[in-house]
């Protein structure tokens, strides 16, 4: 999986994302990971920088993020067409990771 992007930005809050009906949704992979896997999708409003507005940037988490870092597990993206095709497009790695966590492998290796 690609690297992410940093997350370090002091955030101002969030938002879920949700997606609630299977017909009709533009979206099914995000739809997918957040009705079958418990992943979020969540609006993320970070703090203005250098006196430029506040920014809002969406990304997918576990379901259990508490607003750490270690939750996210995707770049942050502007529009959720992007995040869809990251999610599409690394679906494999990011459910193994789920599924099978990152921190066990690295212990086991290192």
């Amino acid at each position: 999986m690609p690297d992410q992007q940093n997350f370090n930005q002091e955030f101002l809050g969030s938002r879920e994302i949700s997606f609630t009906n299977r017909q009709e949704s533009i979206y099914p992979t995000l739809m997918r990971f957040c009705l079958d896997f418990k992943f979020k999708v969540l609006q993320v409003l970070f703090a203005p920088q250098e006196g430029s507005p506040p920014s809002k940037m969406l990304v997918m988490t576990r379901a259990d993020y508490a607003g750490n870092t270690e939750g996210v597990i995707t770049p942050a993206f502007t529009q959720l067409e992007q995040l869809e095709r990251y999610v599409c497009d690394n679906q494999i790695d990011i459910l193994h990771d789920y599924l099978f966590g990152v921190d066990e492998l690295a212990q086991q290796t290192g």
